[in-house]
């Protein structure tokens, strides 16, 4: 929404600054139709919460500021788990802002790029669990006589989490963000900012009027949108195709979902979000299957055609975004290779995993394949990673069992158990040879450590020391850190000690490679790519192990020992 002249004297804050006494703002998240929203923390409590600046447009002139006082009241009564609770209102010195609860997550706009990113697809189930959450929510809010009428990925919050054996399970908790206070917001200003907002394709084509009022049906078109995004990879424009026309695994039920959302008339939508989430339901019922298996050819024509439609929408995203920087460019290359490795990776089946995790419980099966092997180009500037280390290379690597979790590799939480450390290299191979095990070789340690996606840190792109600690600075113990974990679900490859591998460099046969740590300097060092070479003879106290088993292998030979 393009600002305007009252817009631009709207103050802009940075870390440190203190906003009516009592919060101090620590960063900014981002700009939205209402305002800035920053991170904050409450001076008398420590809570941290976002603050909300409100644009000087939308409360100019006391009717407005009434306006929006009554919405805001009548909006922070919604108390529902799925539906990000608000705080209080802020009128001081000039400054018109409102609180609301800090829920730690990434936009469901973030989680779609990074699936793009990775060119993976949203599984049925996925897309169906996120927007029947969605609208669980809105059903919430519809029950109070409040309409969203701004429901879109971005006002979308998702919380993911790994369980199961080997964290092959994710677990999302959704919560909505801005419910009712679209209302406070002149319909004029709202409607004027219809073609020239990037997000107006989410809203409903009635919202394109002046009308003050909407119905709940408005959020059932969001809902649609955004449901059609998660399973083909873009909204759908114009006289669009059909779900199952672009993906070959999607039940035919699907397409009358998506089509009864999209409806352009009011009335020939949804009733209701709770019709809706009955209707998606069905498509997980044997009769919404029951159909007469696809020919082949149809199959692996449909199947190209998603991946053509993947592939134009994220070029068609990439044309509309310039990089705005050399590490967005950088950021691009990267997904290029990104794409092109798992291209040419075979996915195992889940009988496949499930056999393998029987053979050995305590250990994780990464599947054989290539992968991206040292630093990405955007670690050049993002971490000013050395220029020393190798840039990443297309790799291949036989598949092979890995530890759980850093020796002694302790499955039990309650264990609390440090990992081994102040082990020598030949101390931590013999370890493992006496479980008929071995020492991973750096390629392998590599793989496990960046998942499938080929990530820079074992959880993501992104440094968080929130999730994986500050290093090897602090004291640690095995299972600390249960969100550190890869995409192949090993633990504490970001987090904790340095391990030893198997690995020499070069010809030097009495030094070996060590991965996953650097003293002081967590967001360098905890990468998957960095790694040092050690004296095969020292011991430190923050240097450990874990193992690693040839497939099939029961009792692998022991590298050989290290010389003088």
């Amino acid at each position: 929404m393009p600002d305007s002249p009252t817009d631009r004297k709207q103050p802009r804050f940075s870390r440190g600054d203190v906003i009516a006494k009592r919060f101090e703002i620590e960063s900014e998240l981002g700009s939205g139709l209402l305002g800035a929203s920053y991170l904050a923390r409450r001076i008398d409590t420590g809570k941290h919460l976002v603050l909300k600046v409100v644009r000087p447009s939308i409360v100019a002139n006391p009717r407005d500021r009434q306006r929006f006082t009554e919405v805001f009241n009548e909006a922070r009564k919604v108390d529902d788990e799925g539906v990000v609770k608000l705080g209080e209102l802020v009128d001081e010195g000039g400054i018109f802002a409102f609180t609301q609860m800090y829920f730690k997550s990434q936009s469901l706009r973030a989680l779609i790029d990074e699936y793009q990113a990775a060119q993976r697809s949203f599984t049925l189930q996925e897309a169906c669990q996120i927007i029947a959450k969605v609208l669980g929510a809105v059903a919430a809010l519809h029950d109070r006589g409040i309409v969203h009428r701004n429901l879109k990925p971005e006002n979308v919050l998702v919380e993911s989490r790994s369980t199961g054996p080997g964290g092959k399970n994710v677990v999302r908790t959704i919560k909505i963000t801005d419910a009712g206070l679209s209302e406070v917001i002149n319909p004029t200003i709202f409607a004027e900012s219809f073609i020239s907002r990037s997000d107006a394709k989410y809203l409903a084509p009635e919202l394109e009027g002046f009308e003050d009022a909407a119905a709940p049906q408005a959020d059932v078109y969001s809902c649609g949108l955004m449901l059609y995004e998660l399973l083909v990879g873009q909204p759908p424009r114009g006289t669009y195709l059909s779900p199952t026309q672009l993906r070959g695994d999607l039940p035919d039920h699907i397409d009358d979902v998506v089509e009864n959302a999209l409806q352009q008339i009011v009335a020939d939508r949804y009733p209701s979000a709770r019709d809706m989430i009955a209707d998606l339901q069905r498509s997980f019922e044997p009769d919404a299957d029951d159909k007469p298996a696809r020919s082949s050819t149809r199959t692996i024509l449909i199947a190209a055609v998603a991946a053509i439609s993947v592939v134009v929408g994220i070029g068609a995203y990439v044309t509309s975004r310039e990089p705005e920087d050399k590490v967005a460019a950088l950021k691009l290359q990267d997904d290029k290779l990104r794409a092109e490795v798992q291209g040419k990776s075979r996915v195992p089946t889940e009988d496949e995993l499930r056999a393998m995790v029987q053979q050995h419980q305590e250990m994780l099966y990464i599947p054989p394949g290539p992968f991206l092997m040292g630093r990405l180009h955007q670690e050049d500037l993002a971490v000013s990673a050395s220029q020393a280390e190798p840039l990443a290379k297309e790799v291949e690597v036989a598949g092979f069992f890995i530890d759980r979790y850093e020796f002694p590799n302790q499955l039990s939480k309650d264990a609390k158990v440090a990992p081994t450390t102040k082990v020598t290299y030949e101390e931590a191979n013999n370890a493992c040879a006496e479980l008929g095990k071995r020492l991973c070789t750096e390629a392998e340690w590599e793989k496990a450590c960046k998942g499938p996606g080929n990530w820079i840190y074992a959880y993501s792109d992104t440094f968080d020391e929130a999730r994986c600690g500050g290093g090897l600075d602090a004291p640690y113990q095995i299972g600390d850190h249960e969100d550190c974990v890869s995409g192949y679900g090993v633990q504490g490859m970001s987090v904790g000690p340095r391990e030893w591998t198997g690995s020499q460099p070069s010809s030097n046969t009495a030094r070996r490679i060590v991965k996953g740590g650097m003293k002081g300097k967590a967001q360098r060092g905890s990468r998957c790519a960095f790694a040092v070479d050690e004296s095969a003879n020292f011991a430190g106290n923050n240097l450990s192990f874990r193992c690693c088993l040839d497939v099939g292998g029961a009792t692998v030979p022991a590298p050989a020992p290290a010389g003088g």
